[in-house]
């Protein structure tokens, strides 16, 4: 299997360090199922980076909105 733009995953770490909030944050929202939309492979939570993209732009909007 080769590695493709489709098939790359961040880590809790690395969202939490985009989103600028502490890991324990994403991983508190990941467990609430709130923040950006995350997958669990085996014990590990992970992102697809355009959702992560998709769910920072959904907030914009809805901030923008009010």
């Amino acid at each position: 299997m080769t590695a493709s733009a489709e098939m790359m995953f961040l880590t809790v770490q690395e969202v939490a360090d985009l989103l600028r909030v502490s890991p324990g944050t994403a991983r508190a929202w990941a467990a609430k199922g709130e923040g950006p939309p995350s997958i669990r492979l085996g014990k590990q939570i992970r992102y697809r980076p355009e959702k992560v993209e998709e769910w920072v732009q959904e907030q914009e909007r809805s901030r923008s909105a009010r």
